[in-house]
């Protein structure tokens, strides 16, 4: 160790001579440098000679001749001057300049801070607050200080380490690979989710302009996979909540409006219903006046014009309800319109059913020669006469007043009832066939054999229907000559001539479909 103070030096050399000097007894030794001159007096001598005017010899000696160890003097630190081990010496005390007070050349870690250093911590530990290179810890300068999560000595905040020395992590305001958005934030509801992805629909988390989002696409819970509110209407049906979704507003399908499968009893008319719970072949035929779409919705049998109402014909009953048993029944040919309400007979099962009984004689064969004249005037098909529930008087239909449509004739006997006995013939006809012949002689050809058949070639009686020059009247009977066709007391089959039958003379029965 360098001794610091010139003074103190000088002090220990002073008290090595006296210490030198007293050893001798009364003889003085002087020692000056490191040779050091001695004068020793000999103790032997007497006092007298000691005494003794004349010259006493003197003896000069080493410091190392006296046995008096020496050794070089010792650098010193502040004198200015660079000595043995010493690095410098600018002769002051200050460890703040290029040299410090042990005369050693300023450096980082000496622990004391020398310009350019900010600070020396006389280590080089770089994980505390000062660096190896006398630099104060600071995040980008490649080490991990506390409270530092890591340094990768960049700016940069796009890699795994941030500007702000922390691990990158989502929300931590910075776009790192793996995310597509970050905004810092823990919001769900914004623009980028907690998991740094930009917010759409099924990522779990609503956000402004969705109602709901649960996180997946099934369109069966209360949230759809469009991030709506599951509602009836929607068009996918909620689970445990509605019956059926069809996404409309219309309760004529298989989906009510209230999302429900549609009954008989909702109040509604839905599903398949011509009207409110009636119709439709699901639900009971509806009453008369009730909404149809086909005669087999109502319980009258019949559709007209869009309302359950009276059938038009025996034709159209027998199509509304199948299973319609022959008799009597109600028609209304117009509707609601002007014409009123009647009865007549229908035969429901021959030849398909659905005939209207048009012209029955009475049940008392007459003489079956023929007649010169018809003298039973008001008895017809357009004057008709007769009651159609008195099988014992002929009956004649208004077919053409009433408002009858037909395009078919059925002819045959009867033995006293509504019913067909023997044969029985069917023309097809012209629509609107009364109209067009009225006032003329009719043919309508050969007939087609229902039942039975006429023997004897006799068939031609048929082709001929009447004639008329009656523009009141017009019926199967011809008013003008000899007779042919349906009287109150029979066939007739006479035409100019009289062409005999096996039907001649019997009681007959006209009916229209």
């Amino acid at each position: 160790m360098h001794t610091r103070s010139p003074a103190t030096a000088t002090a220990t050399l002073a008290c090595a001579l006296l210490l030198a000097a007293c050893a001798g007894g009364g003889e003085s030794t002087s020692i000056s440098g490191a040779s050091v001159p001695v004068t020793v007096s000999d103790p032997t001598a007497s006092a007298t000679e000691s005494s003794a005017t004349e010259a006493t010899p003197t003896t000069t000696a080493s410091a190392q001749d006296l046995g008096v160890a020496t050794t070089a003097a010792d650098p010193i630190c502040g004198n200015a001057t660079v000595e043995g081990d010493e690095q410098c010496d600018d002769g002051n005390d200050v460890d703040t300049d290029e040299c410090t007070s042990t005369c050693e050349l300023a450096a980082c870690g000496d622990g004391f801070v020398q310009p350019p250093e900010v600070c020396d911590d006389g280590n080089s530990d770089d994980a505390d607050a000062c660096s190896s290179t006398c630099q104060p810890a600071a995040c980008g300068d490649g080490m991990i200080q506390p409270p530092e999560a890591c340094d990768d000595g960049n700016q940069a905040d796009d890699d795994t380490c941030t500007s702000k020395c922390a691990l990158a992590a989502c929300g931590d305001g910075f776009i790192q690979p793996g995310e597509a958005c970050d905004d810092g934030n823990k919001v769900d509801a914004d623009d980028c989710t907690n998991a740094c992805a930009l917010a759409s629909c099924g990522d779990g988390a609503p956000q402004p302009g969705e109602q709901c989002d649960d996180g997946n696409k099934v369109d069966t819970d209360a949230c759809l996979s469009t991030c709506l509110a599951a509602a009836c209407g929607d068009g996918a049906a909620q689970a445990g909540v509605e019956e059926c979704d069809d996404g409309n507003q219309s309760n004529s399908d298989e989906c009510t409006v209230a999302c429900k499968l549609p009954t008989c009893s909702d109040g509604l008319k839905s599903g398949k219903e011509s009207d409110v719970d009636c119709g439709g072949g699901t639900c009971n035929d509806c009453n008369k006046g009730k909404a149809c779409a086909a005669d087999t919705d109502c319980v009258t049998g019949a559709c007209v014009n869009g309302a359950c109402n009276l059938p038009t014909a025996c034709k159209q009953l027998k199509s509304g309800l199948p299973m319609t048993a022959s008799g009597v029944y109600t028609l209304d040919t117009d509707g609601d319109g002007p014409k009123q309400p009647f009865d007549v007979y229908c035969d429901m099962t021959t030849d398909g059913g659905g005939w209207t009984l048009a012209g029955r004689s009475r049940n008392t064969p007459s003489n079956p020669g023929c007649a010169g004249t018809d003298n039973f005037n008001g008895f017809g098909w357009r004057t008709a006469a007769g009651s159609v529930n008195d099988d014992n008087q002929a009956y004649a239909l208004d077919v053409a007043g009433k408002g009858v449509a037909f395009t078919q004739i059925l002819f045959g006997n009867h033995a006293g009832t509504k019913a067909f006995a023997g044969s029985i013939y069917r023309h097809t006809v012209q629509a609107n066939f009364i109209d067009v012949h009225i006032n003329s002689h009719y043919s309508i050809g050969e007939p087609a054999t229902v039942q039975g058949a006429c023997g004897g070639g006799t068939t031609n009686m048929f082709n001929w229907i009447g004639f008329t020059g009656n523009t009141s009247s017009f019926h199967f009977r011809d008013v003008d000559g000899p007779d042919f066709g349906l009287f109150p007391t029979g066939w007739r089959s006479c035409y100019d001539t009289c062409v005999g039958g096996n039907i001649n003379g019997l009681p007959g029965m006209i009916f229209v479909r």
